[in-house]
């Protein structure tokens, strides 16, 4: 460095100088490290931290967030993000940052690349990939100036406001860094994952290559070279030629240019087989990518070049929405895909930290133990429910450990079944002493209790619920007996399929529910105001209504509509395991919406249900209707007892949440004096607090430094869990292959995306079609850039003419959670709008669905 830098650049930022309160304005990326994202941005901050590893990394400096003149965003809700990006390009940079730019720029002289480096990118859980500016190629101060000043400006482009509004991140608290580095006048460039981001393959390394600048690569204007290596080995195990429509290079007066010429003595050009990335390069790459991944600790997105013989490597950033291993990876995809579905059935909704403490995590404990007596153990819940900062980021299935007490599990089976008759379960005294101690919980006043009192009610629900386990365990064994034999007797009957609908139409308090509340429909279809009412209003507008004119209109419906929510409106709304979702009590709307549904509806024609019309038909088998009539006696007796088993399992989860409705009195007033007390802005926002944390107020208020720090957490947690809001809770099972007889492969391509959808077809040219595209629509596009990130919240699916893993729109439909397959070489001509395509987003294929009735969720 000549002897002007170091004044200009200070020391290094995350030591003595940041702690001495240094505002540099340029500082060297050798001075920088991953502590640093508040100075440098994240991908300075990475950049920064390479080179103190020593990776081999092109020389260069970071334009500070010091430097960094944020405008007031107020402009953003009156004349939109326009005009914050016109002040800031009218502002320009102010003369101190000019001159710090422009003497860091004189010592590294020549082409540079300017690359927007913000506080809120290059995240484990938002990459915000292409959303802000990068400038390449540029040459001399003035044009480097004027590239800082639209890196800042970038800030404020419709796609990355609309992006971090998607991600939860406050637009007010960004702040951006400018990377500048020398260019790299590449023989290849691209990217390489250190996990396939498809599949989560933690062993395998993905490389996707082309001639020239990587800006090809990511942009998705070439299908490039794919390269998948076995790490473990390491060993090229697949390698797919890349076409390279174009190749961008530099120009030697600056800037860059897309050629379609000879390139290094191959032709390129649509449908061209391109050159391949040298041998070389290939293993140092494997190499290099698996060092800063062990560096960084997580799999990593990195950017490379390939120039004279020698690797570069121009960014890192963890992988987004990369798909988790779990315990289940080594069964049988079938297996896989049925314990999928039961935990996205369970888990429709992330679990609150406080779901977690006050009511899941007790629950699965009790559950634990209840599987533990029969010889299997599950790992600890901590090992199901993974969490990052206190957030639950993902669920996994750990696999059961049998233990030696398994092999008394069937001795033990049939003498629990011997001790208990479940035709008496429901008069067992467990179940009263359940419901006096949740109705004692409901009546208490919460708005009178203290703090350590509103604790103590949320502690105690799941001790009032923790019976029911009991309760299973006593009567449960001598059903699955009769369920296992009435299974084994149906198969030698070969009427195995029968199962399902014998087990329907049981007496359960869920169908008791169901009876009442088909009741209220027929007052409703019975009394021609109520008709008129429920016909016209919405159910939010009958709500109100149920509080002012219609106890007097319709006093009867009232009364027998508050006995409904006595009776059952402990019925959750979402799911019996999340605390936080409401009951039916919480929630009336609900409840008045399925009455509008039922009552617009003709009732239920009377006679037999499905249950013992089923049970009908089975006994005109041959060998039952001519059999011995103790023959049909035993098949009665033991569908009898199997139909106990439905009723048990049913009626205690429909038990189990009668604590629910006392314990969300309990949170939301705790949320209440928490917002009256400054440490929190919403109630709700006490979702993101444990209960461990709000025991440990103790007396109220809290003192000021534990207010500072559960508002700090509370704040933290809320903005991870919108950053994993397209982030599948349940990682997806692999789906099974589909038979091609059954459906048309309509074009093949590369997995981008994993899932499957299927929608019609969009095909967008360009910005003068975003408005057609509609919300379920199959996005068809020659190409997607981060102007088209919006277009993702809407779109099923995508489909890119070009492209490769590494495109943008790979990276933005993985974040976003939908399928995407890329370089199809023409999807945009041969498939048309309003097409039903179906898209494989697991082996990158685009199939024509075989028969209007059939769907995605008919795969086999």
């Amino acid at each position: 460095m000549t002897a002007v830098i170091p004044m200009v650049l200070g020391a290094r930022m995350d030591g003595a100088a940041k702690e001495a309160g240094a505002l540099d304005l340029v500082v060297p990326l050798g001075r920088l490290g991953r502590a640093d994202p508040d100075v440098a941005g994240g991908k300075g901050a990475n950049l920064g931290e390479l080179v103190r590893a020593g990776f081999p990394v092109p020389p260069g400096f970071v334009v500070t967030t010091a430097a960094y003149r944020p405008p007031d965003p107020g402009p953003l809700r009156a004349a939109g993000p326009g005009a914050v990006r016109e002040a800031v390009v009218r502002a320009g940079l102010p003369d101190d940052v000019a001159d710090a730019v422009c003497a860091a720029y004189r010592d590294l002289g020549g082409a540079v690349a300017v690359r927007s480096s913000a506080t809120a990118e290059d995240l484990p859980q938002a990459a915000f990939a292409g959303q802000q500016d990068t400038f390449l190629g540029v040459v001399g101060e003035q044009d480097v100036l004027d590239a800082v000043v639209r890196c800042w400006a970038s800030v404020w482009t419709d796609r990355a406001v609309d992006y971090r509004s998607q991600h939860g991140i406050d637009h007010g608290r960004v702040r951006m860094a400018v990377v500048v580095q020398r260019m790299v006048d590449a023989d290849f460039a691209g990217v390489a994952f250190t996990s396939d981001p498809v599949t989560g393959n933690r062993h395998t390394l993905v490389v996707d290559a082309s001639p020239g600048l990587g800006e090809a690569v990511v942009s998705g204007l070439v299908s490039p070279e794919h390269i998948v290596v076995d790490t473990r080995r390491p060993k090229v195990v697949r390698r797919t030629a890349g076409r390279h429509e174009v190749v961008v290079r530099s120009r030697p007066g600056g800037g860059t240019e897309q050629v379609t010429e000879q390139v290094t003595g191959q032709v390129t050009g649509p449908g061209a087989a391109g050159p391949a990335l040298p041998a070389p390069a290939v293993r140092q790459l494997v190499r290099v990518a698996k060092d800063v991944e062990r560096h960084f600790g997580r799999p990593q997105d990195i950017e490379w070049a390939w120039a004279d013989g020698r690797l570069y490597v121009l960014q890192t950033r963890p992988i987004t929405a990369l798909p988790e291993r779990t315990g289940l990876a080594g069964l049988p995809v079938r297996v896989r895909r049925t314990v999928s579905a039961m935990l996205r059935e369970v888990l429709p909704v992330r679990p609150y930290p406080i779901d977690m403490t006050a009511w899941l995590g007790p629950l699965i404990s009790l559950l634990d133990k209840a599987v533990e007596a029969t010889g299997i153990v599950y790992p600890p819940a901590s090992r199901m429910f993974i969490e990052e900062g206190g957030v639950v980021v993902r669920v996994e299935m750990p696999l059961p450990r049998p233990t030696p007490r398994l092999l008394t599990a069937p001795v033990r089976l049939v003498h629990a079944a011997r001790r208990r008759d479940p035709a008496l379960w429901r008069s067992d005294p467990v179940i009263e002493t359940m419901r006096a101690r949740a109705d004692e919980l409901r009546a208490r006043d919460v708005e009178g209790c203290s703090w350590p009192e509103l604790t103590a009610l949320l502690k105690e629900g799941p001790r009032i619920a923790a019976p029911l386990l009991e309760l299973r365990l006593r009567y449960l064994p001598r059903t699955l007996l009769a369920l296992a034999a009435l299974y084994a007797s149906l198969c030698l009957l070969r009427r195995r399929r029968l199962t399902g609908a014998l087990l329907a139409g049981v007496d359960t308090l869920t169908a008791d529910a169901n009876r009442a509340l088909e009741d209220l429909a027929s007052a409703v279809r019975a009394d021609t105001g109520l008709w008129e009412a429920f016909a016209r209003r919405t159910a939010d507008e009958l709500c109100e209504a149920l509080h002012t004119g219609m106890r007097e209109t319709a006093p009867g419906f009232v009364s027998g509509f508050d006995a409904f929510l006595d009776a059952y409106g402990h019925r959750d709304t979402v799911s019996p395991l999340l605390l936080t979702q409401g009951t039916w009590r919480d929630r009336p709307d609900i409840v008045l919406g399925m009455l509008q549904s039922l009552a617009s509806q003709a009732p239920p024609p009377p006679g037999p249900g499905p249950g013992e019309q089923t049970e009908q038909a089975l006994l005109q088998h041959p060998v039952l209707r001519l059999g011995p009539e103790s023959l049909r006696s035993a098949v009665g007796v033991l569908l009898r007892q199997a139909r106990w088993f439905q009723q048990i399992r049913d009626d205690t989860r429909f038990l189990a949440m009668l604590p629910l409705p006392a314990m969300r009195q309990a949170l939301v007033e705790m949320g209440r004096r928490l917002v009256a007390a400054g440490v929190l802005d919403t109630t709700e926002d006490v979702y993101h607090l444990r209960l461990d944390e709000l025991d440990g107020i103790g007396t109220w208020p809290p003192g000021p430094r534990l207010a500072a720090e559960l508002r700090e957490r509370a704040s933290a947690r809320k903005a991870r869990r919108a950053g994993l809001a397209r982030t599948p809770l349940v990682p997806p099972a692999p789906a099974q292959p589909l038979g091609l007889t059954r459906a048309e492969v309509l074009l093949r391509g590369v997995p981008g995306s994993a899932g499957t959808a299927q929608g019609p077809v969009r095909v967008v040219h360009g910005p003068d079609g975003f408005a057609a595209l509609r919300g379920g629509d199959v996005l068809v596009a020659a190409y997607t850039s981060p102007a088209w990130t919006p277009l993702f919240r809407r779109a099923a699916a995508v489909v890119t003419d070009t492209g490769g893993v590494a495109s943008h729109a790979a990276i933005v439909a993985r974040e976003y959670g939908i399928p995407a397959v890329m370089a199809t070489v023409d999807a945009t001509t041969r498939l048309s709008d309003g097409q039903s395509v179906l898209v494989d987003g697991d082996r990158g294929l685009v199939l024509r669905p075989p028969g209007p009735g059939w769907a995605a969720s008919a795969l086999p």
